[in-house]
């Protein structure tokens, strides 16, 4: 997988690349968009986990997911219906 060419990983493949470099550089604010969608059970852990450990280390995660256990692991839900603003709840 090193020495493919993006264009020929897979989409978990490029996904996992794409959060990796994005976390090269501890940043302030990680936005994620569907960051574990296609992705196993065990890698899904593992993403979990890497996000978590930049979480503990005070990094604010705003992440889109339609996941029912990554919605249900929230610590804040917005909810957003037809581009307006219809739920916040901690």
């Amino acid at each position: 997988m090193l020495t493919q060419p993006i264009t020929e990983l897979s989409g978990g493949e490029k996904q996992r690349v794409a959060l990796i470099r994005n976390l090269m550089f501890t940043p302030e604010v990680l936005l994620l968009d569907e960051v574990t969608a296609g992705l196993d059970a065990d890698t899904k852990a593992v993403v979990h986990r890497l996000i978590n450990q930049y979480r503990d280390q005070g990094v604010t995660v705003i992440a889109v997911t339609h996941d029912e256990t990554e919605i249900t692991a929230a610590e804040q839900l917005i909810t957003i219906k037809a581009g307006r603003l219809e739920d916040a709840h901690e």
